[in-house]
C-alpha cells in the first residue's frame, strides 16, 4: 500500500485532473474513509489522539467552524469576531492557570507554542549580551523544543531524570550557566504523563534570573482541574514566581478542533520578543504576533465555543472521569506481576515489563494491537503508554483492557526471543507493518496476532 492506502477502493490522483468530479462522489468517499478510520476510537481502544469523542460536540464545533472557515484572521477589520474569540480564550486560559494578568497568543498547535518561547528566550538573552544561548531541559521534554532550538541556534542541554522519570534537579543545576536563557519543565511529560518538579525549577529560575517555560501542551487542560477534584497534582502554573510562560493545547484536553493552542506569558514585555514587524515594506506595515500568517477564523471560533459551552463545571466533570479511568488502568497494569508502571501518573499511564520477567514490551503491544488497542510506543526505556481520553471512560473499556493485557503478557512469554512487529514511534505506537501499509492491517482482524495460549 505505502503512500496509497486506498488504491484498491478509490482512483489514485497522480496528476491534476482536467475536469472535476461530482461533489456527491467526493462526499461519499470522504464519509466512507472517515467512518472506517474513526471506528476504533468508538470502542475506546485508542490512546490519546481523540480527546473528546463526543459526536454531538464535534457536530456543534463543525457548525461553528463553518461560519468562519473562510475567514482570514489577519484581516481583523473584516472579522473583528476573531479578536473577541482570541481575547476571551486567552482570558479563560489565564484564569484557569492562576494568572488573570497574563498575556498570550493563540498558535496552530503545541509545536508552535513550544518554539515561540525559545525565540523569546533567545531575543531576551541577546538584549543581555548573550550570544551563545543555551536552554536546559530534561531528556523527556518534547522534541518540538529541539526543533525550535535547531531553528533558532540555541544549544540544548539535556538533564537526566530520576528513577521516577521526572527532571533530576542536581543534573539541571549542573548544566545551568551564565549563557542559559531558559529552563523547561513539563506538566505532564508526553512519554509518561508526569509533572516535573516545577516548583524547584521555579526557584532555580528566580535564583539565576532566567526564564522558565512550562510545557502544558498535553496536560494543561486536564491537570489544571486535578486540584479542584482532590488529586495531589503539584502546582505547576503561574502561582510559582519563576514560571514565565506556559503552553496548553486547546485541541487536546481543551476539546477544540485540531490546530489550536494557547501560549501565555507572565508579562507583555516578554511577549513582545516574539512579535515580528516590518515597518517600511512597500505593501504596507507588516506585523505578526507569531510564526503563523494566514489562519482560519473557524479554528479560533471552534476553540472558543468548546470552552464557553463546557465551562469550568463541564471540564471538571470530564476530568473526574479521566482521572478515575487512569487510576483503574494503573491498577490493571499493577495487577499483572510481569508489568510495572513508570512514575506516578494522573492521566497518562506508562508501563513496561519488569526486569525479572525478561519479556519484550513490544510483543505485549503486538497482541494488544491485534485486539485493536492502539498504545503509544516509547523508548529509553522501552515501554507503552495509555493516554486516557473521553472515549476510554466508557463503561467496560478498562475491564476489556485488563483482560487483554493478561493475554498480551501470556503471548509475549510464548513468543519470547522472536522479533516484535511494533516499536517506539512518536504518535504511532503501532506496528511497522501498519506504518507501511496504512490502515489496512490495523482494521483487518484476520491478520491479527494469534490468540494467547491458555
Amino acid at each position: 500500500m505505502g503512500l496509497y492506502p486506498y488504491a484498491d477502493k478509490y482512483p489514485v490522483v497522480r496528476a491534476f485532473p482536467e475536469d472535476g468530479r461530482p461533489r456527491e462522489a467526493i462526499l461519499r468517499e470522504i464519509e466512507e474513509m472517515a467512518e472506517t478510520e474513526d471506528s476504533p476510537y468508538h470502542e475506546g481502544k485508542i490512546s490519546g489522539s481523540i480527546y473528546s469523542g463526543d459526536e454531538e460536540h464535534y457536530a456543534f464545533l463543525n457548525e461553528v467552524f463553518g461560519h468562519f472557515s473562510h475567514a482570514n484572521v489577519l484581516q481583523r477589520d473584516m472579522y473583528p469576531s476573531a479578536t473577541r474569540f482570541e481575547g476571551e480564550i486567552i482570558a479563560m486560559t489565564a484564569d484557569m492557570l492562576h494568572a488573570p494578568e497574563a498575556v498570550g497568543v493563540l498558535t496552530s498547535g503545541g509545536t508552535e507554542s513550544l518554539m515561540n518561547p525559545l525565540l523569546v528566550a533567545r531575543e531576551r538573552g541577546r538584549e543581555r549580551g548573550i550570544n551563545r544561548p543555551n536552554v536546559v531541559m530534561p531528556v523527556t521534554a518534547h522534541p518540538a523544543l529541539l526543533k525550535g532550538a535547531h531553528y533558532f541556534g540555541i544549544e540544548v542541554r539535556h538533564a537526566a531524570v530520576t528513577d521516577r522519570f521526572v527532571a533530576d534537579m542536581d543534573s539541571v543545576r549542573s548544566l545551568v550557566d551564565d549563557d542559559t536563557v531558559s529552563l523547561v519543565g513539563s506538566a505532564g511529560t508526553y512519554p509518561h504523563g508526569l509533572v516535573d518538579p516545577i516548583a524547584e525549577l521555579s526557584d532555580l529560575a528566580v535564583e539565576r534570573d532566567t526564564l522558565l517555560h512550562v510545557d502544558g501542551c498535553l496536560g494543561g487542560f486536564i491537570l489544571a482541574w486535578g486540584e479542584d477534584l482532590g488529586y495531589p497534582v503539584p502546582v505547576f502554573d503561574f502561582r510559582l514566581p519563576g514560571v514565565t510562560s506556559i503552553s496548553a493545547d486547546t485541541h487536546k484536553y481543551g476539546f477544540g478542533l485540531k490546530g489550536s493552542s494557547v501560549l501565555l506569558y507572565r508579562s507583555a514585555e516578554l511577549r513582545r520578543h516574539q512579535y515580528f514587524i516590518v515597518p517600511d515594506w512597500p505593501g504596507g506595515l507588516y506585523t505578526s504576533p507569531g510564526m503563523s500568517g494566514s489562519r482560519s477564523g473557524g479554528i479560533i471560533a471552534a476553540a472558543w465555543a468548546a470552552m464557553v459551552t463546557l465551562g469550568r463545571s463541564g471540564y471538571r466533570a470530564i476530568a473526574a472521569d479521566i482521572f478515575a479511568t487512569a487510576a483503574a488502568v494503573r491498577r490493571a497494569v499493577e495487577a499483572v506481576p510481569e508489568l510495572r508502571v513508570l512514575g506516578d501518573p494522573f492521566f497518562n499511564v506508562a508501563f513496561t515489563t519488569t526486569e525479572d520477567s525478561g519479556l519484550d514490551i513490544f510483543l505485549v503491544n503486538d497482541f494488544l494491537a491485534s485486539r485493536r488497542w492502539r498504545m503509544n510506543g516509547l523508548q529509553r526505556p522501552s515501554a507503552l503508554h495509555f493516554c486516557i481520553t473521553r472515549p476510554n471512560t466508557q463503561p467496560g473499556v478498562v475491564d476489556r483492557f485488563a483482560a487483554d493485557l493478561v493475554g498480551a503478557v501470556a503471548y509475549a512469554r510464548e513468543k519470547a526471543g522472536t522479533p516484535a512487529r511494533s516499536g517506539a514511534f512518536y504518535a504511532s505506537g503501532v506496528t511497522t507493518e501498519q506504518i507501511t501499509s496504512g490502515m489496512e492491517w490495523w482494521l483487518d482482524a484476520t491478520q491479527a496476532v494469534p490468540a494467547a495460549p491458555a
